[in-house]
């Protein structure tokens, strides 16, 4: 008896050890790889016409400027290009223009208006005024005050900010006294990824994030 419990045991055994490598073969490992390639970083340029010196952009530094008087209006067609051959930007064009002092003391009058402002870009703040550095600095963005456009990589606005600047008619040599001593009109273009902003949206709220 104690024989055949033995062989009854042994088969008993052998049969659950068949049965656990059997079991082995029904297992499965899955690994998928997702592919993530990091974006290049947001890269833009203040491009102007051919008229201006290269290296000046933003600037009124060429010798076409230079000696303007009260009403002369000049061609300055300042865009903005994204750079970066991946990522897509929201941008913003930052205009300083100088102030001069219309009465008494305090410097506040724009020395330039901006003409023809771009079809596509918009006003997003204005009034700004530095009575210490005697500017006043306008914000514009690339799109409307709801939300700016896409500038996709490579690429340049597809109109410039404005098309000229006329010197005010007004201005008399006393006034002209009390501008800066260098009256450029400083144009600083700023840009910022469009993705990842979280609830930012407004115009508004994604220039903030790039103060």
């Amino acid at each position: 008896m104690n024989r055949k419990k033995t062989i009854a045991t042994a088969i008993v055994l052998a049969l659950i050890l068949l049965i656990g490598c059997l079991l082995a073969y029904f297992t499965d490992v899955d690994t998928k790889t997702n592919q993530f390639t990091l974006g290049d970083e947001v890269d833009i340029s203040v491009v102007e016409d051919s008229g201006w010196t290269a290296g000046q952009s933003g600037k009124m530094e060429n010798q076409d400027a230079e000696g303007v008087h009260p009403g002369t209006e000049v061609t300055k067609e300042p865009s903005i290009h994204n750079n970066s051959t991946t990522t897509p930007a929201y941008v913003f064009a930052e205009v300083t223009v100088p102030c001069y002092a219309s009465t008494g003391t305090t410097v506040n009058t724009p020395l330039y208006t901006l003409n023809n402002i771009g079809s596509g870009w918009t006003l997003l703040q204005t009034g700004n005024i530095d009575t210490t550095n005697k500017t006043i600095t306008y914000v514009y963005v690339y799109g409307t005050a709801a939300a700016p456009n896409s500038l996709a990589a490579n690429a340049t606005t597809a109109t410039p900010v404005f098309e000229s600047v006329t010197v005010d008619p007004d201005l008399t040599a006393a006034q002209a006294a009390t501008a800066p001593a260098n009256p450029d009109v400083v144009v600083t273009g700023k840009g910022i990824q469009i993705d990842g902003l979280g609830s930012a949206t407004t115009s508004a709220a994604i220039y903030a994030l790039i103060q």
